[in-house]
């Protein structure tokens, strides 16, 4: 609706700095003002939204996924009061989706969101957000897209690259069920097929062995091929209640193995799965790296043969696979048809992305008969002397020790953060069960 008035709209995220890694999720943030025809707002704190005299002025909320709705350190309460009364359009963006389904979906109603971008497949997303249909608009997205950064990388020649296969992974918490399991299973199970082979493999699973940044933009340029799973989980949570339990089990058994967990505890697993493509196939896309992957849907954007080559769960096929990675001329094959039909058709590009999400959030201005406030907008940059500058100056203080706070608790191992979570912090961490 290139004819549509020009919005205010805020993007209410918790920004990560530069220095943290997180590419994916600031692509994401950034890419609303980089491209919207719309006038975006950046408001990047976990201490509420900012005063009325702004917010007056807004005609949409975004809510980011870096805002979690599961606790009330990331949206204080006051603020989740505020949205319910505003006026205009409320959007939500959401991942993780598959934990406390039931108590999100109820903070949902109650903030009275307009629309909810949901990376789950349209049939799976009915079912995981059964209680909102009829009341909210569940709009498709993706967990990522491909990274501009990557997209002029100068790579080498798939017989220039000095490794085979390389790949990095983690043990997912248990409570994700078999599916994300996998992610560690392939790499554990594919390094005991190649020590058999010439393959000069680097595949990881080790903390110590993590890549980050630009290291890691050179390790999957100077890999032929690389791993992979569909991302998401094979259990969705409704109550939290299998989170619980599953982390409880894991807690006070901090050596034991996915296969060990007993049977009942994973009664909920496939009932339901929530499977997508990861953001790591749009950059071996971009970086010319072959994907080895697991059968799969892939957000009906891969497909077998044609964009990967496909490794069975059980490795019957490792074999074909092995032989197909000294066959150059396919890898060069499979690696044009990726970038093709991922990257260079723009239909995978946060530019894509941001024209169909103001097409969308137009869509809901026009139902809600909403009349654009036409009143040009700024943020602050240096609040005045006022009570609401006192709460800014505070809450940036709070926002800098919840973040090292969480930079502590990242890199704590797993089961010592189940067994707190589960003991000491237990009324924080599941609080929700009473409510």
């Amino acid at each position: 609706m290139a004819d549509y008035p020009k919005l205010n709209i805020l993007l209410y995220c918790n920004r990560p700095s530069e220095s943290e890694n997180a590419g994916t999720v600031i692509d994401h943030i950034d890419a609303f003002a980089k491209y919207s025809r719309h006038n975006f707002l950046l408001w990047s704190s976990m201490n509420g939204l900012p005063g009325e005299v702004v917010l007056s002025k807004i005609d949409c909320i975004v809510i980011h996924y870096t805002l979690s709705l599961l606790y009330d350190a990331y949206i204080p309460s006051e603020s989740l009061d505020r949205i319910r009364g505003f006026p205009g359009m409320k959007v939500l963006f959401i991942q993780d989706e598959y934990r406390r389904v039931n108590f999100v979906c109820e903070k949902i109603k109650y903030a009275k969101l307009d629309a909810v971008f949901t990376c789950a497949p349209r049939g799976v997303s009915e079912q995981i957000y059964a209680a909102l249909v009829g009341e909210v608009k569940l709009l498709p997205t993706l967990t990522g897209y491909v990274p501009e950064k990557l997209v002029g990388v100068k790579t080498q020649s798939i017989a220039e690259r000095s490794i085979d296969v390389g790949y990095r992974a983690r043990k997912c918490p248990f409570w994700l069920g078999r599916k994300s399991h996998e992610k560690y299973v392939i790499g554990k199970l594919f390094l005991e097929y190649a020590k058999k082979t010439d393959l000069k493999c680097d595949v990881s699973a080790n903390e110590k062995d993590r890549i980050y940044g630009s290291k890691w933009v050179e390790f999957v340029s100077d890999c032929r091929a690389t791993l992979g799973t569909e991302s998401g989980a094979s259990i969705i949570d409704f109550t939290g209640r299998v989170e619980y339990n599953l982390n409880r089990w894991q807690a006070f058994r901090p050596f034991a193995k996915f296969e060990d967990v007993p049977e009942k505890l994973l009664e909920h697993d496939g009932k339901i799965e929530l499977q997508v493509i990861s953001p790591r196939c749009f950059e071996a896309a971009a970086l010319g790296t072959v994907m080895i992957m697991y059968p799969g849907e892939y957000s009906g954007l891969l497909e077998a043969g044609r964009h990967y080559l496909m490794l069975e769960k059980d490795f019957s096929n490792i074999g074909e696979v092995i032989r197909q990675l000294g066959d150059h001329q396919l890898l060069e094959r499979i690696v044009a048809n990726a970038r093709k039909d991922l990257v260079d058709s723009g239909k995978c590009s946060y530019r894509q992305f941001v024209e169909n999400f103001d097409s969308e959030v137009e869509k809901l201005g026009v139902q809600k008969n909403w009349k654009p406030s036409g009143e040009e907008v700024f943020l602050p940059s240096s609040p005045s002397e006022t009570s609401d500058a006192i709460h800014n100056r505070f809450g940036s203080l709070r926002d800098s020790l919840l973040h090292y706070k969480r930079l502590i608790w990242k890199h704590l191992p797993h089961w010592f953060k189940f067994l707190i979570g589960v003991t000491l912090l237990k009324k924080k961490v599941y609080g929700h069960f009473g409510k």
